[in-house]
């Protein structure tokens, strides 16, 4: 299939070789979705349809989708056809713009600036699998993605098990600061072999809940900028797992995500990835969404409307051919939900309070620690902080949890990737009253291992 807009505006060479092949064939769903509107007989689509009066007792006439009328019963609020058909590939319309209109409601003053150069967010099956998709999409098998040394061990999972790319790193922090010069050092590393880098950015971070000072997070949009505009030659693609964005707790730090403040320019594209696991705390829902900021100067050598059509037909046949289409009643639900942000907002807050709560005794325990052989890293948010085992120790991290569960009957999670040694603690469990005991317990627990 070709791809006359992406082709004219250069987008293609954004593309992995996956990227650039995949399509959305015309194949069942086309065909559904025109015979919606077109056909009085329609015979495309795999899923059984009839009367409501053929399955449900007292029921009408009307057509809809045929299901188990007990399982309807426990979403009193959707009809049949919020529940039980396929989605759309690319996700539900009404749900997609909803999303985006969230995304234009948090991106506050910025968002009569970023309005057009959005597409309408591609619904994925939650954060991982948007980096799944994406990383296939931006990167080719032993190509690098460039990320920060304390990451998501999924990440891992997904860059070298799934897409069978490589991993360039770079040390988190320098000092009590992200490392924006490690990551643009990385960039120019990248470059130096190949016209196009692909940096995965987390903030807040898992695993060490690491939320730039807004200060910081400007001067990252900054460099940024700067560094494409002077290489104009070279391509960015800049993927946000936006997965923890709103859950800051420190009042110096950046609450939002760095996508709203960037510009795109020919040569780079910010991807946001976000969902409603953690935005609308819905962890089993796994509905997220993948959406492009694009630059002003893509639309000047292609129509608007034409290159959203074709990047959307991309991304349509990356779902289409890995699980389909993603759940509708999640889709649904989360709908009806968005459809009253302020309520929405509201409730939210009341787990965001105990959070912060949460992250403020964190703060103060493990300020409280008088063993050397812990060290944590600065955290600012999100659901976790990070704990580094002393170098040189002799301690390794899967050896205290291991002993930190067996006596202490507490659980954390190590992480040995590196030079990294440390374990992560996810605050956002663990109630306030039990805080206190868990930083003991792991002080403990390192002390009687180096005994």
């Amino acid at each position: 299939m070709d791809f006359p807009a992406l082709q004219q505006a250069g987008i293609v060479d954004f593309f992995s070789e996956y990227g650039k092949q995949i399509y959305n064939p015309t194949g069942i769903f086309y065909w559904t979705g025109r015979s919606k509107t077109e056909a009085k007989i329609n015979a495309t689509i795999g899923s059984a349809k009839g009367r409501a009066k053929d399955i449900f007792e007292g029921g009408d006439d009307k057509k809809i989708t045929l299901c188990i009328p007990s399982m309807q019963k426990y979403f009193p609020e959707l009809s049949t056809e919020e529940i039980f058909p396929y989605a759309p590939e690319a996700g539900v319309p009404a749900f997609r713009e909803a999303w985006k209109q969230w995304l234009l409601k948090k991106a506050g003053a910025d968002a009569d600036r970023i309005s057009p150069r959005l597409n309408s967010p591609y619904v994925i099956p939650g954060i991982t699998g948007g980096i799944s998709i994406c990383t296939r999409m931006f990167v080719d098998p032993g190509a690098p993605i460039i990320v920060p040394d304390k990451r998501w061990e999924n990440y891992d999972n997904v860059f070298l098990r799934n897409v069978f790319c490589e991993i360039e790193e770079f040390p988190t922090f320098r000092g009590q600061d992200f490392n924006l010069e490690g990551m643009i050092d990385s960039i120019k590393k990248v470059w130096q072999k190949q016209d196009r880098a692909v940096v995965m950015l987390n903030f807040p971070n898992n695993p060490t809940g690491c939320c730039p000072p807004k200060a910081a997070g400007r001067e990252i949009v900054k460099t940024i900028q700067d560094l494409t505009a002077s290489t104009p030659d070279k391509k960015l693609v800049l993927l946000l797992d936006d997965a923890y964005e709103g859950y800051v707790y420190d009042e110096e730090a950046e609450n939002r995500s760095l996508f709203y403040l960037f510009d795109p320019a020919p040569n780079f594209l910010p991807v946001k990835m976000d969902g409603v696991s953690k935005e609308m705390l819905w962890y089993g829902a796994r509905i997220g969404a993948i959406t492009f900021m694009c630059p002003d100067g893509w639309f000047e050598k292609a129509g608007r409307d034409d290159i959203f059509k074709e990047l959307e037909n991309k991304f349509r046949g990356v779902v289409r051919n890995t699980v389909s289409n993603c759940s509708h009643v999640a889709q649904s639900a989360a709908l009806k939900a968005l459809q009253n942000l302020d309520q929405i907002m509201s409730e939210r807050k009341k787990v965001f309070d105990l959070l912060s709560e949460r992250y403020h005794l964190m703060k103060q325990e493990l300020g409280k620690l008088t063993t050397d052989l812990l060290i944590p890293d600065p955290f600012q948010g999100g659901f976790f902080c990070f704990v580094n085992i002393k170098p040189g120790c002799g301690l390794k991290a899967s050896d205290v949890c291991d002993h930190l569960l067996k006596k202490y009957a507490v659980g954390a999670v190590p992480l040995e990737m590196g030079d990294i040694n440390g374990i992560r603690l996810a605050f956002c469990g663990v109630e306030a009253q039990d805080i206190p005991q868990l930083c003991q317990s792991l002080e403990q627990a390192v002390t009687d291992l180096a005994g």
